[in-house]
């Protein structure tokens, strides 16, 4: 069992719909955090960089509003843990330059 995250980008103020949502990735225990890879973001740091925008906010799959500093403590709270999706299925999985598990298909 895990939890999903996603990104939304430019949130209408009166009605709530953001102008884009993107899924960051899938936290699971005993995983390491796997990140979705995307076009243009394809690691830890270019992920915070987006992250770390005013325009955007990051919710869980039960559209829970997580700050940008709890979101980086559950990635880094994860970093020790055993599994890491990249280095066991390496198949469309990659690990970024500080060793983060990224996937390259849509998952859940």
């Amino acid at each position: 069992m895990g939890t999903n995250y996603y990104v939304k980008e430019n949130i209408c103020k009166c009605c709530g719909v953001a102008g884009k949502t993107e899924h960051i990735g899938k936290s699971s225990a005993g995983w390491t955090f796997n990140f979705h890879a995307l076009y243009d973001v394809r690691s830890e740091k270019e992920w915070y960089m987006l992250l770390s925008q005013k325009d955007v906010k990051i919710f869980d799959e039960y559209d829970e509003e997580v700050s940008f500093e709890n979101f980086k403590e559950l990635v880094n709270g994860k970093k020790k843990e055993r599994n890491n999706h990249a280095n066991l299925y390496p198949k469309g999985n990659f690990l970024d330059k500080e060793g983060n598990s990224f996937s390259e298909g849509e998952f859940s």
